[in-house]
């Protein structure tokens, strides 16, 4: 099973190890008449990579493609709206000790990164060098292949041991609102989700934590939405609302 959330990019699907073996024989190639350009032409190498898993993103991302129904939602009528969530985030000693753990493991897996891309630097700069200016030809070429090969293999190791796609599973805005068309949160987390994925979404209520938790299969979201509220009652009272606003229009539109 895949360790990669729905809607990301795995690294090492069969398409992006495709691209990259092409990309890796065309470097050697190049590298094997032109040792000296290695910065650029592995600068090169990741910018292409980062294009394409972007654009691989933004085809497959549920976040980014539900984001055309952002204005539809912070549009409609307003009827509830919580502006101290953040509060109740704080007070959740569970909730802020699951952030704390993910930004340490996203810090981690950022340092692992750093030291890794030295460590190919200076492999190449005081080992591979050396090899490559005392052969020619198809041998240089040879060599630069086993090498991109070599660091392939390496680079599967270090994703799937050391750099972990990092994902929080609950997210939890420390301000929102719900209008007619569904959530939209009003600090900097862009955290939204439309009506429509909410007629069959499940909710899950804590009282004594004060929030209620949703969790919409339809959405295709990678994570569930949680809403802090001192006011449960009215939170579901309004949810519910929506839900059947929603219900009507897909009725309405389907006669």
């Amino acid at each position: 099973m895949s360790t990669y959330p729905q809607g990301y990019p795995n690294p090492y699907n069969w398409k992006m190890i495709l691209i990259s073996q092409a990309l890796m024989i065309l470097m050697s190639f190049v590298l094997s008449l032109y040792p000296q350009y290695f910065l650029p032409v592995y600068i090169l190498y990741i910018i292409v990579i980062l294009g394409i898993t972007s654009v691989m993103t933004m085809r497959s991302n549920p976040i980014l493609s539900e984001r055309k129904y952002l204005s539809d939602i912070s549009n409609s009528r307003t009827l509830f709206e919580e502006k101290k969530a953040g509060e109740l985030v704080q007070k959740d000693e569970e909730y802020m000790k699951k952030m704390q753990e993910f930004a340490m493991a996203s810090f981690k897996s950022f340092m692992y990164m750093i030291i890794y891309i030295i460590a190919i630097f200076v492999f190449y700069d005081e080992v591979l060098l050396k090899i490559v200016g005392s052969i020619s030809g198809y041998e240089r070429l040879l060599v630069y292949i086993i090498y991109f090969e070599a660091l392939f293999l390496f680079n599967m190791f270090v994703y799937r041991r050391l750099v972990k796609f990092q994902a929080m599973e609950v997210m939890a805005p420390q301000s929102y609102k719900i209008t007619e068309k569904g959530i939209l949160s009003t600090d900097k987390s862009g955290i939204f989700l439309h009506s429509r994925h909410l007629v069959n979404a499940e909710i899950k209520e804590n009282r004594e934590k004060r929030y209620i938790e949703i969790h919409s299969q339809t959405s295709k979201l990678p994570y569930r939405i949680r809403l802090y509220t001192t006011e449960i009652d009215r939170l579901l009272e309004v949810l519910d609302r929506v839900k059947k606003l929603e219900l009507k229009r897909q009725q309405s539109s389907s006669t």
